[in-house]
């Protein structure tokens, strides 16, 4: 669905991502880790469009990325990115709703399709009591699922989420994951998650892509890829890996 072919990213002359692929496919999860400066956020905005690559490809259900407009790209990819604190005094409705853009809408000009895809996705993350409520009156982890309602109302088959469970207490980080495994699982979105929660990639995740100075140095399910080993070299901690009673997947501790 969307597929990067050694694709690099220079900013200033400088590479910060280097000869990366991977391949997003329906019905899949994709988390993407690693430590603080490592490429995670160039990548997801080389396989978005937003910056430009020195090389390689990005496909996007087999079309090139850069022969596509930005609204073609954005009724098929959805983005949720970094929580930002809104400056502007919009609802949550209205905001939600700006996710409809790319179908031609924009305030005071939503069909009905518009307002049930908003209606829906402000329901799947629990916002029915925060619709009317301006969103510079909310706190970072409620900006947070607005954000993730925005993505789900433009109803692109591939999502990409930056941190997404930044600010969120622990059951809205579940609600989170929750919310993309059962878009993935029934209606084959294709997802990629960039966390630094390894129990979070471990849980939920079908596939571990691991960076490092820009390049992809591990990749797999993640029993593979989260080893004590691969853990230790690029975090520089030591962890102690084994089973989740409750689910089955692998549980990472870190060793203090």
């Amino acid at each position: 669905m969307l597929e990067a072919r050694e694709i690099s990213v220079q900013y200033g002359g400088r590479t910060v991502l280097s000869d990366a692929s991977l391949c997003l496919s329906p019905g899949k999860i994709t988390a993407i880790v690693g430590a603080n400066g490592a490429g995670k956020t160039t990548l997801l905005k080389a396989l978005n469009g937003s910056v430009p690559i020195s090389s390689g490809e990005v496909l996007l259900d087999g079309t090139s990325l850069a022969s596509l407009s930005r609204g073609e790209i954005a009724r098929r990819v959805a983005v949720v990115a970094q929580e930002t604190e809104s400056r502007f005094p919009v609802t949550v409705r209205e905001f939600v709703l700006t996710g409809r853009f790319a179908y031609g809408s924009s305030f005071g000009w939503e069909d009905a399709k518009d307002l049930e895809a908003a209606t829906c996705a402000i329901a799947a993350c629990e916002l029915e009591n925060f619709k009317d409520r301006l969103m510079n009156n909310l706190s970072g982890g409620e900006r947070q699922r607005v954000v993730l309602a925005r993505a789900l109302a433009a109803q692109g088959r591939v999502l990409l989420l930056d941190e997404p469970t930044a600010n969120l207490d622990l059951a809205h980080q579940t609600l989170m994951f929750r919310l993309v495994v059962e878009r993935c699982a029934t209606q084959q979105y294709a997802s990629a998650i960039i966390t630094h929660d390894l129990n979070l990639a471990a849980e939920f995740a079908d596939e571990v892509v691991m960076l490092a100075a820009g390049r992809i140095v591990h990749k797999g399910a993640p029993r593979e890829v989260l080893t004590a080993a691969n853990i230790r070299e690029i975090f520089r901690v030591e962890v102690i890996l084994d089973t989740n009673p409750s689910s089955g997947k692998a549980r990472v501790t870190q060793v203090y």
